[in-house]
């Protein structure tokens, strides 16, 4: 008559089973809601990716907070016209971005945009780097060197991290702003250039200013139309979508769905 009973190991047993396939169904549940979740963040950076061509064309900016589009509506007003633009922004705030969307929606955009990083190049070699130089100009100058700016010319310079320039080199630049001509390094005559300047720096300027590390005239000119760029930390609705993008961009560099 006992046949048909279960036994208390079987009851733990069956328990058990239980215990499984409720949790298999709660990890495919969040599961799904992930796979979801992913689809719709992707659609979204779909989405925003295609307006953000659509209404500014930038396509490797990403993000449709208050902050950032503020600022991409004073790409969109400075672009047009030969300003010179001083980007302001903490490192990694896609300084270069801005500057390549300035470039890009320019009268110069089907010339060079030009890049330098003030703060990598030795104070020793940043004039034949900026303004070249002619052969024998000094010991291993063994022949004539093209500066940045002459590659640029009838393009755009973007002169990265500004603040870092040497005092002497400050005065050249601001001969080419003022103009438009410099002399090479070791030359006596003057080169005249066609380029239009965007600037950037994580320093603040006015305070070299002040302290004498960076010339107030050279400053002025510059800050012709200055840009602030907001950090991520100001932009926090932004960052689902850098995530989205990050994930896609590793998904085809890796083969992965």
């Amino acid at each position: 008559e006992t046949t048909n009973q279960y036994s208390e190991a079987d009851a733990e047993f069956l328990q058990e089973v239980a215990n499984q396939v409720a949790l298999a169904v709660e990890n495919m549940k969040a599961y799904e809601e992930i796979a979801a979740l992913k689809v719709r963040l992707e659609e979204e950076n779909v989405y925003l990716q295609e307006e953000i061509r659509t209404e500014h064309n930038f396509e490797e900016i990403v993000g449709n907070s208050p902050a950032l589009l503020a600022v991409l509506r004073k790409v969109e007003q400075v672009a047009p016209t030969d300003s010179t633009v001083l980007i302001y922004g903490e490192t990694g705030t896609g300084k270069e971005l801005i500057a390549r969307a300035i470039h890009d929606r320019g009268a110069r955009k089907d010339r060079a945009l030009v890049k330098v990083n003030c703060s990598a190049i030795s104070a020793g070699l940043v004039e034949s780097e900026l303004f070249g130089h002619v052969k024998g100009a000094f010991t291993g100058a063994l022949e004539r060197r093209i500066g940045r700016f002459e590659l640029a010319d009838g393009g755009t310079i973007f002169l990265d991290e500004i603040g870092e320039l040497p005092l002497e080199t400050q005065v050249k630049l601001l001969r080419v702003l003022q103009e438009q001509e410099f002399e090479p390094v070791g030359s006596s005559r003057p080169l005249h250039v066609n380029v239009r300047v965007v600037a950037a720096t994580n320093r603040n300027l006015r305070e070299a200013v002040e302290a004498g590390l960076f010339r107030s005239d050279l400053f002025y000119r510059l800050n012709v139309f200055p840009l602030e760029l907001p950090p991520l930390r100001e932009r926090r609705s932004d960052i689902p979508h850098l995530v989205a993008l990050c994930v896609s961009r590793f998904s085809r560099r890796f083969g992965k769905k």
